[in-house]
């Protein structure tokens, strides 16, 4: 069944998985578009999770178990696929046959398979676009840093370090539902840690080619009841999300809290070095169990320091004197940010992508090739955690991609496919 053509005064939206990331996204309709957003369909095998996520966004939609069917026989203006990572990809190829615009949640999938079949689905495409949720794209914070990297105010760009780690909330998601089944989940890097991946080549304008990991579990491994931290134990309550609301969050979490110290496959710290195209070399880290959530970075150029902290949304800024002097010049930046999730990127990866449901030109700044590319970064520093090995990207991407290159530019400027170009 084709698109359908939207009705003067809706956009008919089909939503596979009532999940809390996808009441995000509901949550951040933009004000200005002059057609309404609307939830015509759900798909979800839970039908409380499907009631609870209709009343959490005030809409009447048609109740389903499967989201295939939903999506190849309702009338749909556009689709949210934001399901288990595990299960993106045949809903997605099928929003892909339909030339709907599509937001797809990350990771895009969990499989060499699953990612071939979504570019060769991505690039039959009759219409439309697919968004990745890659929202620290979108954060204000991410975006300035990019600007002052493609200023040239730092000189050439050198090395960078960045880190992410979870506070206790943080952390116990982790351990929640199907997130501790690296069967479904893809792994750590991959489910949580892709678009920290994917930013960083956003920033620098650049691709990872080559990669080297290490990670253990050191702190959550089976130890007697004496040996845990009392703020892990299940019974202290469940993790915290960092987009949505409460009620969102208390409706729509996850009922099922897994012990970390329970065998789980997960790593409670990983290290990764990262080799870019441009020759810039990163190291990425991420540490679970800290006094509090914390995502950083330093960008070390030839003429200059960039120091960067989202959480307190600042950047500071130092260079040199030029004549080689013992002075150094310091700057401050404030990052004002909106009020949405996720440091205020959740309004702005709203914004974009129901525009463009809505039927308006706009591009993605992550679309499915990003996507694509940052499953594939997680998959090499996980096959490198587990071999020792350092591991090179081009042959994973020739496996999806095949030998043709997909990206117009170095980073967020794939040529579109379809006639979406």
């Amino acid at each position: 069944m084709p698109r359908t053509t939207a009705t003067s005064n809706a956009v008919r939206v089909g939503l596979v998985g009532a999940s809390q990331r996808a009441s995000a996204y509901f949550a951040n309709v933009p004000s200005d578009i002059e057609t309404d957003i609307r939830l015509t369909s759900l798909a979800d095998p839970d039908p409380g999770r499907r009631e609870a996520f209709a009343d959490l966004v005030g809409a009447a939609p048609q109740f389903l178990d499967d989201g295939i069917s939903m999506l190849r026989d309702h009338d749909l203006d556009a689709a949210v696929v934001a399901t288990p990572n595990d299960q993106h990809a045949p809903y997605a190829v099928e929003a892909m046959h339909r030339g709907l615009p599509l937001l797809l949640e990350k990771p895009v999938a969990t499989t060499l398979e699953d990612l071939a079949a979504l570019w060769h689905a991505e690039q039959a495409r009759p219409a439309g676009r697919t968004v990745v949720g890659f929202v620290l794209r979108y954060t204000p914070f991410y975006e300035r840093v990019r600007e002052i990297v493609r200023s040239g105010r730092l000189g050439e760009v050198l090395a960078v370090q960045a880190d992410e780690n979870l506070g206790t909330g943080l952390t116990m998601v982790q351990y929640q539902g199907w997130r501790q089944d690296v069967s479904r989940s893809g792994g750590w890097m991959l489910e949580k840690c892709c678009h920290d991946l994917d930013v960083l080549g956003y920033v620098l304008d650049s691709r990872p080619v080559r990669v080297h990991s290490m990670a253990s579990a050191l702190a959550f491994r089976p130890r007697p009841d004496s040996e845990q931290l009392p703020r892990f134990r299940p019974s202290a309550g469940t993790g915290e999300i960092d987009y949505g609301d409460a009620t969102a969050r208390e409706v729509l979490r996850e009922t099922v809290q897994h012990s970390p110290y329970a065998p789980s496959g997960l790593p409670d710290r990983q290290v990764a070095t990262l080799e870019f195209a441009s020759g810039v070399l990163a190291t990425f880290t991420a540490v679970m169990a800290q006094p509090r959530t914390t995502r950083r970075l330093r960008i070390f150029g030839t003429e200059g320091l960039l120091e960067g902290d989202i959480g307190e949304r600042r950047i500071d800024l130092s260079f040199p004197d030029p004549a080689g002097g013992a002075d150094v010049t310091r700057e401050h930046e404030e990052i004002e940010v909106g009020t949405s999730g996720h440091q205020g990127g959740d309004e702005v990866l709203g914004e974009l992508f129901w525009h463009l449901a809505a039927g308006e030109d706009r591009f993605p700044r992550a679309g499915l090739a990003d996507g694509i590319d940052a499953v594939l970064c997680a998959m090499a520093l996980q096959e490198s955690a587990r071999t020792g090995q350092g591991i090179e990207i081009a042959p994973l991407r020739e496996q999806v991609f095949g030998s043709g290159a997909p990206f117009a530019g170095p980073t967020g400027a794939e040529t579109s496919t379809g006639s979406a170009t």
